[in-house]
């Protein structure tokens, strides 16, 4: 029997996880919540569903639906995911975690306590040209890593010179450009590496207009014992179609991945042209990427298995992130702290 769905936020994102519930044989959505109404009859004009609600409250109290996904504003992770968990279900909640550590930490301690299964929806750690850069990096044949850079060309602007859109505003989103898109290339440098020594950061608001907004544009150092990965986000760049990119370079090679290229991943050795590696790939890759977590997660709720992606990793990237903001506002470098 297919698990029962219910989904909470009908914007954006909630449009890209709908797509894999109305293709994914092992799910049948049944049910959206959210207090905008041109949101939900958007929303409804392209999937069906049986009830359509603005409080969420009553889709929680449904006992057909086993598994709730929340796609909402920052500030409304941590009321609504504990509410879920409460209510028997299990969760799946779109990034960041939360805003705070504490508010993370009754997340995952009710999740626990319930007995219910938690998937944040990190679904960079999906796409399967890091799953293979990973993969590369471990085997050693390319040499030791001595330097990571991840970089983001994108766009929030419409959004974030809004003053009253929660995107990138430090009441509702927690910051700007790093606590949101940044937080994918910070969980992938923790994926690939592992947690920093310490973290430093500058960031600031150069185009965005209102003083309630965070960073439009940030840079982040990450320092290991034996590397450094550099982290660059923008929000401003207007001119530009969204890029992602992250380059790794080794004692032997260099490895590369263009995340919107039709081959994403390359190698390069001995000063040559680029080697290209054979991955699965689709060059809408964010929807590939985030529909190809949610069904990793709907597979382990399935067969009671640990997701790949723990809450733990979520909370470690949200406290890289905080530490990087404390480190831009003290103007210093911040020691980690293995939590």
């Amino acid at each position: 029997m297919a698990l029962k769905i219910g989904m909470i936020g009908a914007g954006g994102v909630a449009k890209v996880h709908a797509l894999e519930y109305d293709e994914n044989k092992e799910t049948e959505l049944i049910a959206i919540a959210d207090i905008d109404d041109k949101a939900k009859e958007e929303f409804v004009r392209t999937f069906s569903v049986k009830k359509v609600v603005s409080d969420y409250r009553e889709i929680l109290k449904d006992t057909s639906i086993d598994v709730i996904d929340i796609c909402l504003p920052h500030f409304l992770h941590k009321e609504v995911t504990v509410a879920a968990f409460k209510a028997g279900k299990d969760v799946i909640l779109e990034k960041p975690i939360a805003s705070t550590l504490d508010d993370a930490d009754e997340m995952i301690e009710t999740a626990a306590r319930e007995g219910r299964q938690f998937f944040v929806a990190l679904n960079q750690r999906f796409l399967p040209a890091h799953q293979k850069l990973k993969e590369m990096i471990e085997q050693g044949d390319c040499g030791k890593p001595f330097l990571a850079l991840g970089i983001i060309i994108g766009d929030e602007l419409t959004r974030m010179n809004r003053r009253d859109n929660w995107k990138g505003s430090w009441d509702k989103a927690g910051g700007g450009a790093l606590i949101d898109t940044g937080m994918h290339i910070i969980d992938l440098m923790h994926y690939f590496f592992g947690i920093p020594k310490t973290v430093n950061c500058d960031f600031g608001r150069f185009v965005v207009e209102h003083e309630n907004k965070g960073d439009d544009n940030v840079v982040v150092i990450l320092k290991y014992d034996d590397m450094i990965a550099n982290v660059v986000v923008t929000y401003s760049a207007i001119s530009d179609n969204w890029s992602e990119k992250k380059d790794i370079y080794l004692t032997n090679a260099s490895l590369h991945v263009i995340s919107e290229a039709e081959k994403p991943l390359y190698k390069i050795e001995n000063k040559g042209e680029p080697h290209y590696i054979d991955v699965p790939h689709d060059t809408n890759w964010w929807v590939y990427s985030v529909r190809r977590g949610i069904a990793h997660f709907i597979d382990c709720v399935i067969n009671n298995r640990e997701p790949l992606v723990k809450p733990e990793d979520a909370r470690m990237a949200l406290h890289t992130i905080l530490r990087a903001y404390e480190s831009a506002r003290a103007d210093s470098f911040h020691a980690m702290e293995r939590i």
